[in-house]
């Protein structure tokens, strides 16, 4: 059974802002949202639990190593945005500063990483 979304990588949905569509190393689709945010579709996977343990580490890694070529550049720039609610320009923060910044937003369970695939 293929899922049909109408997520797009890098794109901010709908009036409350539903999440980002990025895509894990492997090429899978994953929906990065705010717990507040969450859809709520009846056939949507459960979030990712084991990105929560040991201070985000996993999900860090997860972070680290998006899809290159099927993920936009800067989307981690405008997930942490997202999450962090702010329309601020992040110049002063490095890429490794962002992913540290979403994995403890995910380990303190503030953003969610749910799998789009079966």
């Amino acid at each position: 059974m293929e899922l049909i979304t109408t997520f797009q990588t890098g794109a901010v949905h709908g009036a409350a802002s539903s999440g980002f569509t990025v895509y894990c190393r492997y090429g899978l689709p994953h929906l990065v949202c705010l717990s507040v945010n969450r859809p709520d579709d009846p056939f949507l996977s459960l979030p990712i639990d084991y990105f929560k343990g040991h201070d985000g580490y996993f999900a860090e890694q997860f972070f680290y190593n998006l899809h290159p070529n099927l993920n936009s550049s800067n989307v981690l720039s405008y997930v942490y945005q997202y999450a962090t609610q702010t329309s601020s320009i992040i110049n002063d923060l490095s890429y490794d500063d962002i992913v540290e910044e979403l994995a403890k937003l995910v380990s303190v369970n503030k953003l969610q990483v749910i799998p789009l695939y079966d």
